[in-house]
C-alpha cells in the first residue's frame, strides 16, 4: 500500500514537471513567432508601392 502511494506521488510529480516544461516551451515558441510576425509586419509597412505613385493601402484596420 505504501509503495503504491509513493509510486503515485512520484508519477504525479513527474507529470507536473513535464507539464511545466511543455508550457515553458510553448511560451518560448509563441514569443519567437510573435517576434517574427512583428518583423514581417514592419517589412510590409515599409514596402513601397508597386507603381511608384504612393503608399500601399493599409488593409490592417
Amino acid at each position: 500500500m505504501e509503495m503504491d502511494i509513493a509510486a503515485l506521488s512520484m508519477s504525479m510529480a513527474d507529470s507536473s514537471v513535464q507539464n511545466a516544461l511543455s508550457v515553458s516551451m510553448l511560451k518560448k515558441s509563441m514569443d519567437s513567432v510573435e517576434d517574427t510576425m512583428a518583423s514581417f509586419i514592419e517589412m510590409i509597412d515599409n514596402m513601397p508601392s508597386p507603381d511608384g505613385r504612393g503608399q500601399l493601402l493599409n488593409v490592417r484596420v
